[in-house]
């Protein structure tokens, strides 16, 4: 508890009592000069990176009520300038983003990865009677994500802090800033915890992005200025190419287009990735550009095979489990994420009676065989689970405790015409939100996570080719 002695509570009363029932306290820390002097610089992964903050987390204010009074520490307003720091104590360049990815229309950062920090708890104390210290404990997590929203790496850190002695009685109103330092050291401590705990185990997954594989046969060799840049853009999306990860790839090879807009092989593969990343017609107007550009080259040969295989999208039927009395809205998800991304389209199921479940049997095989003579070319059979809940462990009185909100997405794709599972597929969403929320406000909240799971189940399908 922020105040803990029922004396301390009347000489806080008697003190405020003129001046208002509110406490806003400020920011007086500076996170530039503090990670310059923790020694927490060093070699950087030269890559850019964008920082996303929730508006939950933005927003969030810690607070206490005592004896009519209200005591707010301004976490959201503290964290930023601390997170934007322990990225650019990481990583070479750190901006802003407004969402998580992965990004589609016309908003598409210019970033390579990107940071999410979330706090997970938060906690306050005065310590003493008349007088004492101030003490604060903040428990962060930091997810960084590649660009098809694919947590790369992720990190937990608790720190905390406590405040020079004080002298309740006399000080209070003219030293409430150090409650401020308080709770800002806290959180800038779990920060530099996670920034050490990189830099002791860099993750693999991330130093990926810096792979390249040689390539041997790129026509505009010492042509361009900024060959060298065109040549390291382009092997890097060709790894990431190779490896799947198709969003990764599309930047780069994005950016190489830009530097060489006659380069048929970037051009090619910059249009195939916009297709594995369910952007039709954006990868239909590359691969069309690049037949006019260079009407007999390889690449527009392999271009024209690619423009007749989106012009006939995958007939695909959509079927759920009925455990849920979200059933329909669930379906609803994942049909509309499939039509979204413009490859699919889904066929009208109503008149079809699928059975109980997708065991192999003879009636399950009956059932595959109905839909392909409706034309379904592959079955998708889904089941959902979501929850919002807090954390089962001990904390303080006091101490707020972010809810966790989960979406699990497991699917299995059959073919209708071989009548054999071709592929099984998970997605797991997960946010937290530290300021509470209504019923109503957590359903929405899973239906976002639905809505994002659902887009990447279209993604996975794509990844494997199921189109």
């Amino acid at each position: 508890m922020l105040f803990n002695r029922c004396a301390f509570y009347v000489v806080l009363v008697i003190a405020i009592a003129a001046s208002g029932c509110a406490y806003n306290v400020p920011i007086v820390a500076d996170p530039v000069k503090d990670m310059r002097q923790s020694r927490l610089v060093r070699k950087k992964m030269p890559i850019k990176v964008g920082m996303y903050l929730s508006d939950d987390l933005k927003n969030y204010i810690y607070e206490q009520q005592r004896m009519g009074t209200t005591f707010q520490m301004n976490v959201g307003k503290y964290l930023l300038p601390i997170a934007m720091k322990m990225g650019s104590a990481i990583f070479d360049k750190v901006t802003l983003v407004n969402s998580l990815p992965p990004y589609d229309g016309n908003y598409r950062p210019d970033v390579e990865a990107v940071i999410r920090p979330e706090v997970l708890s938060c906690y306050g104390d005065a310590v003493g009677a008349f007088s004492g210290y101030i003490k604060a404990k903040t428990k962060l997590r930091v997810t960084a994500y590649d660009l098809g929203g694919n947590a790369l790496w992720q990190d937990e850190a608790i720190g905390e802090s406590k405040s020079k002695h004080m002298d309740f009685v006399k000080t209070w109103l003219t030293d409430m800033e150090e409650v401020g330092k308080t709770g800002y050291r806290a959180a800038f401590s779990a920060a530099t915890q996670i920034i050490n705990d990189f830099y002791a185990r860099p993750p693999q997954e991330l130093l990926s992005l810096l792979e390249i594989k040689k390539a041997e046969n790129l026509r505009n060799r010492g042509a361009l200025p900024d060959f060298e840049l065109f040549k390291n853009l382009y092997e890097k999306g060709q790894f990431q190419y190779d490896k799947k990860n198709y969003y990764q790839s599309l930047y780069l090879f994005a950016k190489a287009s830009n530097i060489a807009s006659d380069e048929p092989a970037a051009l090619f593969y910059t249009g195939a990735s916009y297709t594995h990343t369910g952007d039709k017609s954006r990868a239909l107007k590359q691969f069309e550009n690049i037949i006019k550009k260079q009407p007999y080259g390889p690449e527009a040969r392999d271009s024209k095979k690619w423009i007749q295989r989106l012009d006939d999208p995958l007939e695909i039927g959509v079927f759920g489990s009925r455990k849920s009395d979200r059933s329909a809205l669930n379906d609803q998800a994942i049909k509309n994420a499939l039509i979204n991304s413009g490859m699919y389209e889904v066929m009208n199921t109503a008149k079809l009676t699928p059975p109980a479940s997708p065991i192999p049997s003879p009636d399950f095989s009956k059932f595959l065989d109905t839909c392909y003579k409706k034309g379904i070319k592959v079955v998708i059979w889904h089941d959902i689970d979501s929850s919002s809940k807090k954390p089962q462990y001990d904390f303080y009185s006091g101490e707020d405790v972010a809810t966790e909100h989960r979406v699990k997405i497991s699917a299995k794709v059959y073919s209708t015409k071989k009548k054999r599972l071709t592929a099984e597929l998970q997605i797991n969403e997960r946010s937290s939100t530290i300021q509470e929320q209504t019923a109503q406000q957590e359903m929405e909240t899973r239906q976002q996570l639905l809505q994002s799971g659902a887009k990447k189940l279209a993604l996975q399908l794509l990844k494997n080719d199921i189109f």
